[in-house]
């Protein structure tokens, strides 16, 4: 990159936002490795007979919606849970079966890049080391590396020990080249307009090439003059195909970002010696955006601009196909008081944070004099404060707005026993447990700063109000969509903000393109696959897709 705040430009063929698993999984993939069905011995009959014509040959190639038909599981995506199903067979049951593919690299390498703010492996390397998986430490792995965990014969997996694992695996399978780290994505904007502005453009253009076989035309030359009015400096030297003859060079401008023009008739229609044709644009308005500097292959459909968060550097990439992969957690959600005033220095919005300073906070004042800490939320993340608090001696205010859920359905106590814990003590209200006191059906109201103190609120109104040494407030996470243009609605639920949970991105669920449009994909959380073990099959149906749609991909398989 250019020294400074410069910026430059680079052509990739695909960029992925987001470097934790689902960015790595899909870099995996279009860097040439591809699955191949190796096996049709799959315990579900139905699914084995729809294999049987399928083995020995690559699943990219295949009818993906006929193979998925009727799986079920904790995804809404089919491709996803066909590739789940194929790589642990019957895992939900508690079955331990060999894979039924095996990737294989003679695929294309397809040009691209994956940018992150940290380290591959994404917001694994924010969390708590020593957390313990939800999934099962063997789930978490990527294709092509198992993942060996080390954590004194648990099931389950420390944070710290997963986050290794996907910086191991990025070097292992050689794909440390495709990874750009500390990059965020600023802006992007598509180069051409929305899909039906660029085929109303191509139509045109169309029509234009064809005056342009005949003779000069003066609907051409107004066409085109109108295109390049008002701008005199020329962005590149190659001339612009299908300018009809006799144009005046002066008028074969490249247009810069940001510009528009309008084109509207009833009826416009253009007859020549050798062809015969009425063009017809109906009332239509035809803006567009055209790249502000020139793609030599003209091949680009979206900008993305990027800074490095270390030198401040800004880099722009030209793109065909864009994906969207930054997870779920970048942006805490926060209460209403917290959005009209800023937070006390004292108050986190995850649990590495309040570990951090209670500990130095404990070496400092000793564990006797330190006041309670309070924690608001009923999810797995403040049962993870819970734990974390009371386990250094620290009496803990435990905060959240309805009773306790019963967690049996989704975690079998034999396999989450703290946070069963955890549970039972929210049920309990803590007269059982020291260093724990609930208070369920209350909200934290405000803070005072200068005191160090918290105002609870009751749904009956009765308001409390404590001294505490931290306060944490865990209600969830959102991602971080800042970089998309405001007039992006792109979650299933136009009115309401994009989360991970309640409210994905809205895609085509078979080849996980963002609706509206055939050059945005999603994976990962984003598209609604919030398990590791379901991201490689978001990853296999952006890439079934993108060979779908490039027959000049390279490749050596059936």
């Amino acid at each position: 990159m250019k020294p400074g705040n410069s910026s430059d430009v680079v052509y990739k063929e695909v960029v992925i936002i987001g470097n934790g698993p689902s960015g790595i999984a899909l870099s995996y993939m279009l860097s040439g490795n591809l699955p191949f069905l190796i096996s049709d011995s799959h315990p579900d009959e139905m699914l084995s007979m729809r294999l049987s014509s399928a083995v020995n040959r690559c699943l990219v190639k295949q009818d993906l919606r006929h193979l998925a038909d009727g799986i079920e599981g904790r995804s809404t995506n089919p491709v996803s849970l066909l590739l789940d199903a194929l790589l642990h067979p019957c895992a939900d049951i508690g079955l331990e079966m060999e894979p039924l593919v095996e990737f294989k690299k003679v695929g294309a390498e397809i040009d691209h890049v994956v940018l992150g703010k940290g380290p591959p492996g994404g917001s694994w390397h924010k969390m708590d080391p020593y957390i313990l998986t939800l999934s099962l430490g063997t789930w978490m792995a990527l294709p092509g590396l198992p993942f060996h965990s080390r954590d004194s014969g648990e099931k389950r997996a420390f944070a710290c020990n997963v986050a290794n694992y996907y910086v191991q695996y990025v070097k292992e399978m050689n794909l440390s080249r495709y990874f750009i780290n500390n990059a965020i994505a600023t802006n992007i904007a598509p180069l051409k307009g929305t899909r039906k502005e660029r085929e109303a453009i191509e139509r045109l253009t169309e029509n234009l090439d064809r005056i342009n076989q005949s003779k000069p035309c003066r609907l051409s030359d107004a066409l085109n003059y109108l295109l390049s009015r008002g701008h005199r400096k020329r962005c590149c030297k190659r001339p612009r195909e299908g300018l009809c003859q006799g144009q005046s060079p002066d008028r074969k401008r490249e247009l810069r970002r940001d510009r528009s023009v309008s084109l509207s008739c009833d009826s416009i229609s253009c007859d020549s010696s050798s062809d015969s044709f009425s063009l017809e644009l109906k009332n239509a308005r035809v803006p567009f955006r055209i790249t502000p500097v020139c793609d030599p292959e003209q091949k680009s459909n979206w900008v993305v601009e990027t800074r490095n968060v270390e030198s401040g550097e800004t880099t722009i990439y030209h793109c065909k196909y864009l994906v969207l992969a930054n997870g779920a957690s970048d942006l805490p959600n926060r209460l209403e008081f917290s959005k009209v005033k800023p937070d006390p220095e004292w108050l986190f919005h995850d649990l590495r944070s309040l570990e951090y300073h209670l500990d130095f906070y404990i070496r400092s004042k000793g564990a006797e004099e330190v006041e309670p800490v309070l924690i608001v939320g009923a999810g797995l993340s403040a049962a993870d404060a819970v734990i974390a608090t009371r386990g250094r001696n620290i009496p803990v205010l435990h905060v959240f707005r309805n009773k306790s859920a019963d967690l049996n359905k989704q975690l079998p106590e034999n396999m989450y026993p703290e946070y069963h814990k955890v549970h039972q003590m929210m049920k309990d209200g803590g007269s059982t447990y020291p260093y724990y006191t609930a208070y369920p059906e209350y909200t934290l109201f405000d803070v005072d700063e200068t005191s160090r103190s918290v105002i609870l609120a009751s749904k009956s109104g009765e308001t409390l109000k404590f001294r505490v040494s931290f306060a944490a407030v865990l209600i969830g996470s959102r991602p971080d969509l800042t970089f998309l243009p405001q007039e992006y609605n792109l979650g299933v639920k136009k009115d309401l903000p994009i989360d991970c949970k309640t409210n994905t991105l809205k895609i085509n669920k078979l080849t996980h393109c963002v609706e509206g449009f055939d050059d945005l994909f999603a994976v990962g959380p984003l598209a609604g696959d919030n398990f590791v073990r379901f991201i490689p099959g978001g990853a296999l149906a952006v890439v079934s897709e993108l060979y779908r749609k490039n027959n000049d991909y390279c490749c050596r398989f059936t």
